[in-house]
């Protein structure tokens, strides 16, 4: 079984990491890390030698098994996470997410929504301030 999270280095998405250590302890999970981090223009932005690391080490600190996909340029957000989806027979997506005023809503979030709406397994939405649990099990 195999679990894809989409990663930013944000709030959120630090929640989503330490989630996604916990959710592939508990089940046995192998662990696809998408960058999830865009741009304005939704174009994939560069991750900095920091958020690399702090994924490194949670992962191989928990002793999980991972690789980060490396996806095709051009794909908006979304479709580099549903793409790992279908690729990789992931069971669970864990995504960051955050509230935002009403226009942000309107804006930002439609990676979240699209891959809430179109992915074929499930998806754990994470909010920044809840913290990961110890055990799953």
């Amino acid at each position: 079984m195999t679990i894809c999270l989409a990663y930013a280095p944000t709030e959120p998405g630090r929640a989503a990491l330490r989630h996604c250590v916990a959710e592939a302890r508990a089940m046995g999970c192998d662990v696809i890390v998408v960058n999830a981090a865009r741009d304005w223009h939704d174009t994939p932005a560069e991750l900095d030698e920091e958020a690399v690391r702090e994924v490194e080490r949670q992962l191989d600190g928990a002793g999980i098994d991972w690789r980060w996909r490396q996806g095709e340029h051009g794909l908006s957000g979304a479709d580099e996470i549903l793409t790992a989806i279908e690729e990789a027979d992931v069971t669970m997506v864990v995504i960051g997410v955050t509230d935002r005023s009403h226009v942000q809503k309107r804006i930002v979030s439609d990676t979240t929504k699209q891959v809430l709406l179109d992915a074929a397994c499930a998806v754990l939405a994470v909010r920044a301030e809840h913290e990961a649990p110890t055990t799953l099990a």
